[in-house]
């Protein structure tokens, strides 16, 4: 008797396939939701870009005092602490803070001027020919990109 059950189980497998197409078809169902999902809701790691900032640089060699005006004229406000202000003749500066904004200005030179919202050191006195560099560093990693470059 127990030969008989023991020889048709060994022999039936009719059950087994359907099972396995069924809990296939769960997984693949799972794994292309949970895709989708990312995707849609944008759960993947979160990108820092640069502000798409309106820039404008002058140079007032001419005053009485020489310095470089840097004005936000629109656009994204931008994390001036995410800054790096760099003189061709002189070095670079950073280490404001603060957020800048339409209207905010940043006045660079030899570290001698005091009326602008935020006031930089970049070594220097812009003279005709100078070059200066807004420079955005990504806080995330060492990424960097040039906001606004003024020459001459």
């Amino acid at each position: 008797m127990f030969d008989n059950a023991k020889e048709f189980l060994l022999s039936e497998d009719r059950g087994v396939s359907p099972v396995i197409g069924v809990i296939l078809m769960v997984a693949i169902t799972v794994i292309l939701a949970a895709v989708i999902a990312t995707f849609v809701m944008n759960m993947g790691p979160s990108e820092t870009t640069a502000p798409n900032a309106q820039l404008e640089i002058t140079n007032n060699s001419d005053a009485s005092n020489p310095h470089w005006e840097i004005a936000h004229n629109g656009g994204d406000a931008v994390d001036v602490g995410n800054l790096k202000i760099k003189a061709s003749g002189g070095s670079s500066a950073s280490g404001i803070s603060g957020e800048m904004t339409g209207g905010d200005t940043i006045l660079a030179d030899d570290g001698d001027i005091t009326s602008g919202d935020w006031n930089v050191d970049v070594g220097s006195e812009p003279s005709g020919s100078d070059t200066l560099q807004v420079i955005w560093e990504n806080p995330n990693n060492d990424q960097t990109q040039v906001l606004r470059e003024f020459e001459g």
